[in-house]
């Protein structure tokens, strides 16, 4: 009689009485939500050829429903289980190398997401589909079949005889091309036995449009650069895992360090990587890297799916040395990876938003590990994380730049006080008068300014100065962002809008609305009135709706057809324009007051970024921040360029309150179109939290919450998270491996999400 057990990793087994077996099993990661993995038995007719990375398909569940997943175990060892057989291969060969697969594991543990998506996430949607394919046929002569006496008629004759004179198999247009032959005597040589056809997938000639001349700056490393370059090369030499924090400052020529260390890296014959923040961001730089090599891959969102397609097979086959790109970039199937690079490494824009919520940075160090290889990670402003890391832990080591190329000094800054300002003009003035002055007189010189306000539209909102009431969001608890140019006010989270009422909409009230805060609408329209001769851009996410939108912004401005670039914070980085020398900053204390504990570090980072791109080329830039709290701690250090004393202040007050990089967290957030619901399931859920790391005793860990987000209700949905705070990482990821086991993260909320490492906490 049948019995049955269960297994941790394979799920229900299947098991028969009688003598053991031997066979080939597989392990296979489904694509849907399961925190496991299943075994099942390879067919004979697959064992000769099912290969690692391979998707198939298999029944899942007593049902034996049909799903697709991912091959990630192929082993034969003796079993006495009647495990279900593969159903059937999905793909003719595997295109998820050996190293993608550990690495995926690794993130799926990290994360906790299913391994079948987080390979899913791994992989193109293009190569997923074979697009950039095309299927060619082959043809060849069959073993000892020209043995025979047969006769053969002058067209087959001549077929035979090309593919006789053949190294290998020839394709078929060719080979009757050059035959000149039908495919009728084809077929007639195939039906007789003398020749067998085969059907390959190759790519098709399309190429992304990356190629470019080969550009070579006429400037050498200073005594700087030249002795960071010595420290990456040192561990590049080792040949082993480290990460290296090159830490320079904004202009010191960073990206020469990279580029110096990817071509020796090639000259060893090996392969290297840079990931960069969000392409958009990033342009001017992916050009002047892509100019520097010659077989180098950019990733993009302006590529094809052919195109990924036909990048991920050509890096998968060594034909590219250089891939460029962003989060997806880490991924790439580099058979022989020698170095990775990872240009800003604090941005914010390398953590995924969508599960596997993984952090870029951390993937590219986890896959350094495992391959044995080196990181890179460079940035004017290192995250807090790395800064602490490169001081305590033996695999890391910190190089420093401290001075910029050719020397030139760093921008001088002055700092105007708002409201001492408004005070005295009796006006709540856009810009200041010494912002107003400098910008003057930059336009007169014939040079260039980038003025910086971090927030979109033209008003932040709307209220009544009678009742008080604010227009907000009828989806969200936020006030709704008033657009001039549409006549519009709009919801940046969930895209509601409506036109922009006069009126306070209270029947009560009736009082005219007044709009607060300025927007970068409205910046663009008070220096249009001021400076009417000036050319002014305006670059945030509601004028640049395209990757091409912004590639005509950077090429209009580095050709001076610009004199003034208004935008958020996609002008703070990236940026090179040697006739930029005034930077303004409005409004700079903006989110400093926050309940998010990265708030300051982020206010330093934008400041010293944006800062960084005045004076880059002909002499001493200036630089004026406005602001109604000139007193905060991070604003002046940054206005100082002193990354060190913030970052001790920063730690101190971290450790004091156990957050990272002192303690690790994950996030967890619950929503549900009644709030009384979402509230009970997540008091709930911090009860089972609490019990779970109570029998692990588990020490350093708790839960702090639950408590409404930030941004409390979203998408007509109230939200409450908790935040799972423990020692090391090694605890969270067992922590969460219980609370899934125990079934303590299951809830009646609409949704949950688990963040692991969170870097925003709305």
């Amino acid at each position: 009689m049948a019995r049955t057990r269960t297994s941790d990793t394979t799920g229900r087994l299947w098991v028969e009485e009688g003598e053991q077996r031997v066979g080939l099993i597989a392990e296979v990661a489904p694509l849907v939500r399961t925190d496991r993995t299943y075994s099942y038995a390879v067919p004979d007719e697959l064992v000769e050829t099912l290969q690692l990375g391979q998707r198939v398909e298999v029944p899942l569940g007593r049902a034996g429903r049909s799903v697709v997943g991912f091959v990630v175990g192929i082993d034969e060892h003796p079993w006495d289980s009647t495990l279900r057989p593969i159903t059937r291969v999905v793909d003719d060969k595997s295109f998820l190398p050996a190293d993608l697969i550990a690495l995926g594991r690794e993130i799926a543990e990290h994360y906790d997401c299913p391994l079948g998506r987080t390979l899913k996430a791994i992989t193109p949607e293009g190569v997923r589909q074979e697009r950039g394919l095309k299927t060619v046929r082959y043809a060849r002569l069959v073993d000892g079949a020209l043995d025979a006496d047969l006769k053969l008629g002058p067209k087959q004759a001549a077929v035979v005889d090309v593919l006789r004179e053949a190294d290998g198999p020839v394709a078929v247009a060719a080979l009757l091309e050059k035959a000149n032959a039908s495919q009728a005597v084809l077929r007639a040589l195939v039906k007789a036995g003398l020749v067998a056809v085969e059907s390959r997938k190759e790519l098709t000639p399309e190429q992304p449009d990356d190629a470019a001349a080969l550009v070579e700056p006429d400037f050498t490393l200073n005594e700087e650069q030249q002795a960071a370059l010595a420290g990456v090369l040192e561990a590049v030499a080792d040949d082993k895992f480290s990460v290296t924090l090159l830490h320079g400052v904004a202009g010191s020529g960073k990206t020469e360090v990279y580029v110096h260390a990817m071509r020796r890296v090639i000259a060893d014959g090996r392969q290297a990587i840079l990931l960069v923040p969000e392409i958009v961001l990033t342009t001017q730089l992916v050009q002047r890297l892509a100019s520097r090599f010659a077989d180098v891959a950019v990733n993009h969102s302006g590529l094809t799916d052919s195109q990924r397609s036909i990048i991920w097979r050509q890096v998968a086959a060594g034909q590219k040395k250089v891939v460029i790109g962003t989060r997806s970039a880490v991924f790439a199937p580099c058979p022989n990876l020698g170095l990775i690079c990872v240009d800003e490494e604090q941005e914010t824009s390398y953590k995924n938003l969508q599960s596997p919520r993984f952090h870029v940075r951390d993937v590219a160090i986890i896959r350094a590990k495992q391959l044995g290889i080196p990181v890179v990670l460079g940035s004017a402003t290192p995250s807090i994380e790395t800064w602490y890391h490169s001081e305590q832990r033996a695999d890391y080591r910190r190089l420093l730049i401290r001075r910029r190329v050719r020397d030139l000094p760093m921008p001088k800054v002055a700092v105007i006080d708002m409201e001492t300002e408004w005070a005295e003009t009796k006006q709540r003035r856009v810009l200041s008068r010494t912002m107003e002055t400098l910008l003057e007189e930059t336009f007169e010189r014939g040079e260039q300014a980038i003025v910086l306000m971090n927030r979109r539209g033209f008003a932040r909102g709307l209220h009544c100065p009678e009742c008080k009431t604010k227009i907000t969001c009828p989806n969200c608890n936020v006030g709704l962002v008033s657009h001039s140019s549409t006549g519009q006010s709009i919801c940046h989270y969930c895209r509601a809008s409506i036109v922009t009422p006069t009126h306070c909409p209270d029947p009560s009230c009736g009082a005219r609305l007044v709009s607060f805060g300025a927007g970068t609408q409205q910046v663009e329209e008070v220096l249009s009135e001021r400076f009417p001769d000036a050319r002014i851009a305006r670059v945030d996410s509601d004028t640049m709706t395209h990757r091409r939108d912004y590639q005509r912004i950077v090429d209009d401005f580095e050709s001076r057809k610009i004199d003034v670039l208004v935008g958020t914070q996609m002008i703070a980085k990236g940026l090179d324009f040697p006739f930029v020398s005034f930077v303004g900053v409005i409004h700079a204390d903006a989110g400093a007051v926050s309940a998010d504990f990265r708030a300051h570090e982020r206010l330093f980072q934008l400041i010293t970024q944006v800062s960084g791109r005045a004076g880059r080329a002909h002499g001493a830039g200036t630089v004026v921040v406005q602001t109604t709290t000139p007193t905060l701690p991070a604003l002046n250090f940054a206005l100082n360029h002193d990354y060190e004393s913030f970052a001790k202040e920063e730690l101190a007050a971290r450790k004091q309150v156990g957050l990272p990089p002192f303690r690790r967290l994950a996030r967890i957030i619950l929503s549900h179109e009644r709030d009384r619901t979402v509230q009970d399931e997540a008091k709930a859920m911090a009860g089972r939290i609490h019990d779970v790391i109570a029998s692990m005793k588990l020490e350093y860990a708790d839960v702090l919450g639950p408590s409404p987000c930030i941004l409390a209700r979203l998408k007509g949905r109230y939200r409450h998270d908790l935040l799972i705070r423990t020692h090391s990482a090694g605890d969270l990821r067992r922590l969460l491996a219980e609370l899934n086991r125990q079934k303590a993260l299951a809830t009646k909320a609409q949704s949950i999400v688990v963040d692991v490492d969170p870097v925003a906490m709305t």
